[in-house]
């Protein structure tokens, strides 16, 4: 059976933004220094966000830049419903096209500026298919185009990972959460969360066509990236 915390379909995935910011400590800056780079750019006339469920990134993006065009693709009706909660409370109406549908089934018809994917790589099991959303990610952007994304990266292998475990722990009690969501968190590596190293992961974005890929944010196995598709010359 699958734990409900990642079951993104189950009703009770609607209880992951009361507890996410417990889990994740620095959650809010992941997005909020996302926006702060972000504006170093006069306009930004499309974005894609990958794990749009929950609203987050739209709420922080919106407010930033509340006359761009948004492309939100999730696979769980119950996110997507919660991020159009969230973005009520926006003072602008966004412009969003919603997709209710895994990204590598979506066909677009123009490319973005932006693409945004957070805390969502660690709940894909296969490799391949890893990439396979790295690739999608990247050829749906314009040459020069930026990706944020987020994710929980770890050697699960390694005896550092136990340490790791161990002072997350901590941060998570300090945070009140309990002993028992703790191991239910804990016993998802593996089941339902499915870490690669950071190293892996920036290689594969190197693969999927990003040249350059700097970091920007990192709390316990969190680590937060920023990857420029390159230029191709034609």
């Amino acid at each position: 059976m699958k734990n409900p915390q990642h079951d993104w379909h189950n009703p009770n995935v609607s209880n992951y933004q009361n507890t996410i910011r417990q889990k994740i400590i620095g959650y809010d800056l992941i997005y909020d220094m996302m926006t702060d780079i972000l504006q170093s750019y006069l306009t930004i006339d499309n974005m894609l966000i990958v794990g749009a469920g929950g609203g987050q990134e739209l709420s922080s993006l919106g407010k930033a830049f509340p006359f761009s065009h948004f492309t939100a693709v999730d696979t769980s009706k119950i996110m997507l419903q919660a991020a159009r909660k969230h973005i009520e409370k926006l003072e602008h109406p966004l412009h969003i096209e919603w997709y209710e549908e895994d990204l590598l089934s979506v066909v677009f018809d123009h490319q973005f500026e932006v693409a945004s994917c957070h805390l969502v790589l660690h709940f894909i099991e296969e490799l391949e298919q890893k990439k396979a959303l790295l690739q999608k990610m990247a050829d749906s952007l314009l040459d020069r185009g930026i990706l944020f994304i987020s994710s929980i990266n770890a050697d699960m292998s390694a005896v550092s990972f136990h340490h790791q475990l161990k002072y997350w722990r901590s941060s998570m009690l300090q945070n009140n959460l309990s002993e028992e969501h703790w191991l239910r968190f804990e016993q998802s590596f593996g089941s339902s969360t499915y870490p690669i190293t950071l190293e892996l992961l920036t290689d594969l974005l190197h693969d999927a066509g990003f040249s350059t890929v700097i970091p920007y944010f990192k709390s316990h196995m969190v680590d937060a990236l920023l990857a420029i598709k390159e230029e191709v010359n034609k």
